[in-house]
């Protein structure tokens, strides 16, 4: 054998080897395969030898099925790595393509009112409140399998962000539809997407097109532009004309060359005229039903929108006979076949599921699939493709990409709090779910549909400053990292896991009995980890345990050894629960003898108690290392 060959290579779960050639050692493996032929012993998979060295044809270990899990879902649980890594990330992918789904998030926001309007002692009181959407979002994470559907839904949030901030009112209704598209497309059509969104009427009133007049010359009054610019820059193509790989273009004296002005803003506002309520009684006027509207479309009342030609980008013009949905159509084809889609959306989804700081070349192969130019389909904005272009490509599974420093990203606070859930089995006795999210926000400052701004929680090119900007590099999530949300987040983990108060399960309606829904409150399953926790020596099955389940085996020695010193210092309360127990039995002649007094018999509940305090004394180690670990640096950034 030379050192230009390896033969009877057998690997399956081998991600990489080093050989040693005469004391000079050579790394093959993840695309270090220069000059390096290899053969293996079986072909009864029909995998060719070459991909061994390439990284494609093998299964992930339990450690890059879980770093995978942290990118493509919320993590998972032990089970759940185990079964990414026995059928493949792309068969995984496959098969979360063809879950359906299994219900809507309004169908659990339309139950939650019908109980409260049966039950409640106001019987004016028939409105759907904000929170029934989180209780509906909640209940929808906890119990629904589509967990990469549920995963791209929540990045989309950020993307075509509405927000509860700007004059909803207490209404679940737009929340639970809105969200309830999302879901319904994003493994769709990036066209689909963007056209659901702009006649949804959460947007319309978010983002003030609805019951938007065309131009009154006599009054000196003009189309709101607010739509027209935000579905410009923040939802299609961004501010300046970019290449394939995600750089700006730079005119002759290096400066970015921008994708529109204020004439195309306002040649874009004359489209988003003229939309109202689906029923409402006439332009300017409410809905007939401010509920159900929310379920239809905005319609387009062509006597207040405004015709004539509109000279949109690239050079492309309206017909002036067009009907205002002719002209919407024609402008949402002219934003989605611009040049700048493919890099402007995929970087953003990038950044949310993989790596803050893409290398060019990742977001241009992901750019070719938004395109469709790849080997994962043909089709334009394929969401399938681009979702499959992003967590198939070599940068994201590569594991030299993840000793970067530069690689990786800081995990989002509400990603790591349905994590836990996640992780470790929340479960409750009859299957259902309550949570307001309210404590939730309150610590990290984050949940869906609560960002402060139509800019998000943070902007994709936000550079904290010190050594990130410096490096030239970006760090979207730092923006909403400061002194106030790191003590939030630790005060956080104290509540949901020393505590042991991961939800708010409120009532659904005032008056509501707090046993009657007993069944609803969960707990996590600690089960596995506690039998870990039960004396000194396994504590570093436990640490190994957690350290693949919540870090993919990231934690460093030093970090490990530190949690481990901490829980040693943990005394386990470990008593005799049999002998500690047993009655003592007064002998005959006492006042208090008794002849059904048996001394070998420990007292019930005794032992009860004994026991109880014996495994409540695991179950807090066990917590307190769950906490510790999710305090880590090394699981903060997810590399």
């Amino acid at each position: 054998m030379t050192k230009k060959t390896l033969l009877y290579f057998c690997v399956s779960f081998i991600s990489l080897c080093r050989v040693d050639f005469c004391h000079a050692q050579q790394t093959i493996g993840l695309g270090e395969d220069d000059g390096v032929v290899v053969t293996t012993s079986s072909n009864s998979n029909a995998t060719e030898g070459a991909n061994t060295v390439s990284s494609e044809g093998y299964l992930p270990n339990l450690n890059a099925a879980s770093r995978f899990l942290a990118q493509a879902a919320f993590g998972g649980s032990y089970e759940d790595i185990q079964v990414v890594a026995a059928i493949g990330i792309e068969d995984w992918i496959d098969q979360q393509y063809g879950l359906p789904r299994p219900y809507t998030i309004m169908s659990k926001v339309v139950g939650y009112q019908d109980f409260k309007n049966a039950n409640g002692n106001d019987p004016n009181d028939d409105g759907a409140y904000d929170y029934y959407f989180d209780f509906a979002l909640w209940n929808y994470l906890m119990t629904s399998e589509d967990v990469l559907r549920q995963r791209i839904a929540l990045a989309l949030t950020e993307f075509f962000v509405i927000s509860r901030f700007s004059g909803f009112g207490d209404n679940a209704y737009a929340f639970g539809t809105y969200y309830d598209m999302l879901l319904d497309n994003a493994l769709g059509n990036y066209r689909d997407i963007l056209e659901e969104v702009t006649y949804h009427p959460a947007m319309g009133q978010y983002l003030t097109y609805m019951n938007n007049p065309k131009t009154d010359a006599n009054a000196g009054t003009f189309p709101d532009e607010n739509y027209a610019r935000e579905v410009m820059q923040l939802f299609s193509i961004g501010l300046c004309e970019l290449n394939p790989d995600g750089s700006c273009q730079t005119d002759a004296n290096g400066d970015p060359i921008p994708t529109y002005d204020n004439v195309d803003i306002s040649e874009f506002a004359k489209i988003f005229t003229g939309f109202t309520w689906y029923d409402s009684y006439g332009f300017f006027e409410g809905p007939e039903d401010y509920e159900l509207t929310y379920y239809n479309r905005m319609r387009i009342d062509n006597d207040w929108h405004e015709s004539g030609v509109k000279n949109l980008l690239n050079g492309q013009s309206t017909n002036p006979n067009f009907s205002g949905t002719q002209d919407v159509d024609f402008a949402l084809d002219n934003l989605f076949n611009h040049d700048n889609v493919g890099p402007f959306f995929g970087k953003f989804l990038i950044q949310r599921l993989v790596t803050s700081n893409p290398s060019p070349a990742y977001v241009e192969r992901v750019t070719q699939a938004f395109n469709g130019q790849s080997q994962y389909g043909t089709e334009r904005g394929d969401m399938k493709a681009v979702i499959k272009a992003i967590l198939l490509d070599e940068e994201a599974r590569s594991c030299f990409e993840a000793e970067d420093d530069t690689y990786g990203m800081l995990r989002e606070p509400f990603n790591r709090y349905v994590q836990i859930a996640k992780s470790f089995d929340f479960g409750t006795e009859s299957g259902e779910f309550r949570n307001a999210l309210y404590e939730v926000y309150n610590y990290i400052a984050q949940k869906p549909f609560n960002s402060p701004s139509v800019f998000n929680f943070f902007q994709s090119d936000f550079k904290p400053i010190g050594r990130i900007e410096e490096a030239g590099k970006v760090a979207p999530e730092f923006q909403i990292t400061n002194t106030e949300s790191i003590a939030g987040y630790f005060r956080g983990l104290n509540r949901w896991l020393i505590n042991d108060e991961i939800a708010d399960e409120w009532g659904i309606y005032s008056g509501e009995d707090y046993e009657s829904y007993a069944d609803e409150r969960g707990d996590l399953d600690l089960s596995d980890e506690v039998t870990l926790a039960e004396n000194d020596n396994t504590i570093p099955l436990l640490l190994d345990r957690l350290n693949l389940i919540l870090a993919h085996g990231k934690l460093t020695q030093p970090t490990i050894d530190a949690i481990a010193d901490a829980l040693i210092e943990f005394t386990i309360v470990s008593r005799d629960c049999f002998n500690d127990c047993l009655p003592y039995c007064a002998p005959p002649g006492d006042q208090y003898y008794d002849p059904a007094c048996d001394p070998n018999v420990p007292q019930p509940d005794c032992v009860r108690y004994c026991e109880a305090e014996n495994s409540d004394s695991r179950q807090m180690r066990t917590r307190i290392a769950i906490y510790l670990v999710m305090s880590s640096p090394e699981y903060l950034i997810n590399r």
